[in-house]
């Protein structure tokens, strides 16, 4: 029987993907056994704000919080009106907002994106191992599920946060620009992925400086075509504006509110304690490939398309540890680069099987134990991502069941934890901590000072963790009466303390 030329065209298409598909039904797979973790530990404490699934950071209700502000027509915003830079990731409200024309479950529309991200790594491994490294199919292959089973990734794709649009981002920017080094050119595609990447996260300022010195030398060295070179940094400067014009017109700077408030600065000696927290984080994702990563130090030494991702992947640590080191969020900072990691370690595992002639028996046994590893730390970090969730339940959600209740209309209230309050809440509220109330930030050294003025912004409630600013409770316990506590169930994965307490002013 011979087979219509149109149906034939779509097997033959279907066929062509088959690779991509397994990936993404994987990678659908974890995301669901992430779900089914999560809802088990949370033993059906779900409100009706929160019926599917929960977010492991309080952070995600800022970015919707900002995306609710653009959608009403409010400037970049947390409190409608006054623009404020304390969201570094432009582009990801932007996303959320677009979303929301559509749901106003902003929350949702956060996870979705991240798993949508997520879903596209693995694939995108896969063909970015194959067609620009040159790597076989079965090495491929490798490299994308090695992707689909990392545990960091994955926490990224349930999160809500940016994490995982950041990964895919390292991965497109990195193809284009190895793909437009391997042509001897400088092409604009590199630039669009790279001003997107910058508009989510501020680490790829790294990323563009050291792209930029790629250039440079090749053009010393190769005398590569830069005739487009005046069109692609005009697209990245285009592309990336918001991320450099927004902190500029609110705040006279080119680095934002939030990059303040979590300590921006330079220090000229690293943190250490942050470099062997990074080093824990690289090394336990997939053991095995980080072993493989120490060895293409040498193993890839004359292959120079790989320098520019092993310099990205253990330059972005080490820079850290120097400039606002940020042992919170399970180090989500530097998870952008486990796509480098992961083709940098499939990348050493190939050359050692061209150089050691060993059984395939053996060969198969390593690439076991490679997924292996990298499904230890998945049925860990699902456990991880849910307690994150259930404590961020435990205390934010029921706070806001509690406010909506008891909370009188002319009530002012004033947190130490702004996000998820402030989106469910709809009213404003004075950020004690300064993130979203920039005229505290510069009282934080002096918290009677911050207490003075928060009352003399008439708050009269205040929802304080006791333990974040001793000095704040113990010098003014006295003028304030308890409500409520709201306690976690231990483990603490993701709370600022394992109380959060509501106290109102005592009447004069």
């Amino acid at each position: 029987m011979t087979l219509n030329p149109q149906v034939r065209s779509v097997r033959i298409r279907i066929g062509s993907y088959r690779v991509e598909t397994w990936l993404i039904l994987a990678g659908v797979f974890v995301l669901l056994c992430f779900a089914i973790v999560q809802h088990s530990l949370m033993a059906g404490n779900e409100s009706s704000d929160l019926h599917f699934l929960g977010v492991p950071l309080d952070d995600v209700y800022i970015h919707a919080q900002f995306a609710k502000n653009l959608l009403q027509g409010s400037s970049y915003s947390f409190q409608a009106g006054q623009t404020l830079t304390a969201d570094t990731s432009p582009l990801w409200v932007a996303l959320i907002a677009f979303g929301g024309l559509f749901t106003v479950r902003l929350e949702l529309v956060a996870i979705a994106l991240s798993m949508l991200a997520y879903l596209a790594i693995g694939p995108g491994m896969y063909r970015v191992a194959r067609d620009v490294f040159g790597m076989s199919e079965n090495h491929a292959r490798l490299a994308g599920f090695v992707t689909v089973l990392s545990s960091r990734l994955i926490w990224g794709g349930m999160s809500g946060m940016e994490t995982a649009l950041a990964a895919l981002l390292m991965l497109l920017v990195i193809e284009e620009h190895i793909r437009s080094r391997k042509r001897n050119c400088i092409r604009v595609r590199e630039a669009i992925w790279l001003g997107m990447a910058l508009l989510v996260r501020p680490e790829f300022m790294f990323v563009a400086l050291i792209l930029s010195l790629d250039w440079i030398a090749a053009a010393f060295r190769n005398r590569s075509d830069s005739s487009e070179a005046p069109l692609a940094i005009l697209a990245v400067i285009g592309i990336a504006s918001p991320a450099f014009l927004l902190p500029l017109l609110t705040r006279n700077s080119l680095i934002s509110h939030s990059s303040v408030v979590q300590g921006a600065g330079i220090s000229f000696i690293p943190n250490i304690a942050y470099l062997l927290y990074a080093l824990k984080i690289l090394a336990s994702n997939n053991v095995i490939i980080f072993v493989f990563l120490l060895a293409a130090v040498w193993l890839l030494r004359r292959k120079s398309e790989y320098y520019t991702l092993y310099i990205i992947a253990v330059g972005l640590p080490i820079l850290q540890s120097f400039i606002a080191p940020q042992f919170r969020h399970s180090g989500r900072y530097f998870f952008p680069v486990f796509p480098l990691i992961i083709l940098l370690g499939i990348g050493a595992w190939k050359e050692i099987e061209q150089k050691i002639h060993t059984l395939n028996s053996i060969k198969k046994s390593i690439v076991i134990l490679i997924l292996l590893a990298g499904f230890i730390q998945i049925v860990r970090w699902s456990f991880i991502a849910a307690e994150s969730v259930r404590n961020i339940n435990d205390q934010h959600l029921a706070v806001v069941g509690w406010l909506r209740q008891n909370m009188r209309p002319n009530d002012t209230l004033a947190v130490d934890d702004v996000g998820m309050i402030g989106f469910f809440l709809n009213k404003p509220v004075i950020d004690l901590t300064g993130l979203m109330t920039p005229s505290l930030w510069l009282l934080q050294h002096d918290q009677d000072s911050v207490w003075r003025s928060a009352r003399k912004s008439g708050a009269n409630l205040f929802l304080i963790y006791r333990r974040l600013n001793p000095p704040f409770y113990e010098q003014h316990k006295d003028s304030l009466i308890l409500q409520h506590e709201f306690p976690v169930r231990l483990p603490l994965a993701s709370a600022a303390d394992t109380i959060m307490s509501i106290y109102r002013v005592k009447e004069q």
